[in-house]
């Protein structure tokens, strides 16, 4: 069998891991939540024409939904049957390109387009997250430019560039199976906790668990075509797109920080019913549950141990300072909540008779978030600077000082905008995204003010 070591670099082993194996395992969890959610929502009923246009119609009838969204929700009523399979169709196909790892640009931008529709149909629904579909999206986003940009920065010939780079030239294809069966088991057990899939929930999870694990094995069969990419250039460009990654998930602690303050979530009482619901209505093993019963009687000493952390580490990952300890902790901590709420619907209070939560929508970015934390941790390890570990390589090493104070200007002169637009509406939602445009612009302020002082990359170890 041809063995595809094909490498361009610049004087480095050609064994080494491709930079850009960071970006291909965020292509696979992408995939990954793409095939669980098209199959979940098939036995769900979600997929039925006449149950997506009962969303749409109760949307329409929402008063606080945007007029744009109403039209386009009239326009997809008037066509539903095939737009909904084609919406569907359109998800599972970013699903099998990205798992796939083959025209991830198109898989990503697909995937982007078609969550945001999901997103601005659902997210005012009753039984639905603000970042449900949200945060899928902005992650594809961010995937499907950095993908884009590296093409373009990089002199890869045109079928390398749509087939991408090898993700694990050193792991042989036995290897790797053996690694995708074990994680295949891993979700099946996740998707069955989290009762995905209504009545056909062993059907969903097996299925679902099957075809991800059935397409990341033959993307290794692909890496007889595709390249080991170990330039400098690459190293800078992968880097600059974690950051991108690590900087949306801090945007999306920040409103939640928010929320859930407006939800009183964060008042001894608040904290103590919502870990009190988990306990009654989660699908979590018994231990774990006794544990956050144990936690709920001790509200007052792990509710503002919670917030302080949330609050720290939203400001770290948006100012990108102390990198690695502090994505690692939140990855830790997302874990941990996304483990509590599997079995549990997202209505507050919880009720038994809808159907549970999406297992992807916090678990995606928990995922994401492993992905850049141990990036950054492999990334300090290399130099032996303490304000590299500190404050980590500069974010914009592209960026001029003139281009750096527009952008300061163009900062100051949102903070006023925002200030002065009251919010439309009392909706949590619209008020936690208000609060949370009032924070981040000062925290932007902060994160190009510390480039200043970061180092480019120093002396390695």
């Amino acid at each position: 069998m041809h063995n595809s070591s094909q490498t361009l670099d610049t004087g480095q082993t050609k064994t080494e891991t491709s930079p850009t194996a960071w970006l291909g395992m965020i292509s696979l969890f992408l995939g990954a939540a793409c095939i669980q959610l098209v199959i979940m929502r098939y036995f769900n009923g979600e997929m039925a024409p006449q149950s997506f246009a009962a969303g749409l119609e109760q949307l329409i009838q929402t008063e606080e939904a945007p007029s744009a969204i109403k039209s386009l929700a009239r326009f997809f009523i008037s066509h539903i049957t095939s737009l909904t399979y084609l919406l569907h169709l359109a998800v599972f196909l970013a699903g099998v390109l990205l798992l796939l790892r083959v025209f991830i640009t198109a898989g990503a931008l697909l995937m982007f387009i078609s969550f945001i529709l999901l997103w601005s149909f659902t997210y005012m629904a009753e039984n639905s997250w603000f970042f449900e579909f949200l945060s899928p999206a902005l992650f594809a986003l961010v995937l499907s430019v950095s993908t884009c940009s590296f093409a373009t920065n990089t002199q890869l010939p045109y079928h390398q560039r749509l087939l991408g780079s090898i993700l694990a030239p050193d792991i042989s294809l036995l290897s790797w199976s053996l690694w995708v069966i074990v994680a295949s088991i891993l979700f099946f057990t996740i998707f069955l906790m989290s009762r995905n899939g209504g009545n056909h929930i062993l059907l969903t999870s097996l299925l679902s668990s099957i075809t991800i694990a059935a397409l990341a094995i033959f993307s290794k069969f692909l890496d007889r075509h595709r390249m080991v990419v170990q330039t400098e250039q690459s190293n800078l460009l992968v880097g600059r797109w974690i950051n991108l990654f690590t900087i949306t998930i801090g945007v999306m602690l920040i409103f939640q920080i928010f929320e859930d303050n407006l939800l009183n979530w964060f008042t001894v009482e608040g904290y103590r019913g919502l870990v009190n619901s988990y306990v009654e209505y989660g699908n979590t093993p018994l231990w774990f549950r006794n544990s956050l019963a144990w936690a709920a009687e001790h509200a007052d000493i792990f509710m503002p141990i919670q917030r302080v952390f949330e609050v720290s580490a939203a400001i770290c990952m948006v100012t990108m300072v102390l990198r690695f300890p502090i994505v690692l902790l939140a990855t830790g901590l997302f874990a941990i909540l996304s483990f509590t709420e599997f079995g549990v619907t997202n209505v507050w209070p919880p009720a038994p008779s809808k159907p549970p939560a999406w297992v992807f929508e916090l678990l995606l970015t928990t995922l994401v978030s492993l992905t850049c934390g141990l990036y950054y941790l492999f990334d300090a390890l290399k130099y032996k600077s303490w304000r590299y570990w500190l404050l980590g390589p500069k974010v914009f090493n592209t960026i001029s000082s003139l281009d750096k104070r527009l952008l300061f200007i163009l900062f100051v002169i949102l903070e006023i905008i925002v200030f002065s637009v009251s919010p439309t509406s009392k909706e949590n939602d619209i008020l936690a995204l208000h609060f949370s445009a009032l924070a981040l612009i000062p925290l932007f302020y902060i994160l190009i003010l510390l480039d200043d002082i970061r180092e480019s990359r120093p002396n390695k170890l």
